[in-house]
């Protein structure tokens, strides 16, 4: 895992933990959105660094 792949995850963590804690629905949605928006862009990372599989 790339540092770069790790730090979005770890912001992934920190938007769901803080949506939890938010009292506003839209926000907290909007919190949810970007959690995993910071982890699909850490895995779509992930796969470009993983060597291609051998058929």
């Amino acid at each position: 895992m790339s540092k770069q792949s790790e730090d979005l995850r770890q912001q992934a963590r920190r938007a769901a933990r803080l949506a939890g804690t938010i009292g506003s629905p839209d926000d907290a949605k909007a919190l949810k959105t970007l959690a995993q928006q910071f982890d699909e862009d850490a895995e779509r990372i992930e796969r470009s660094e993983r060597p291609p599989s051998v058929l």
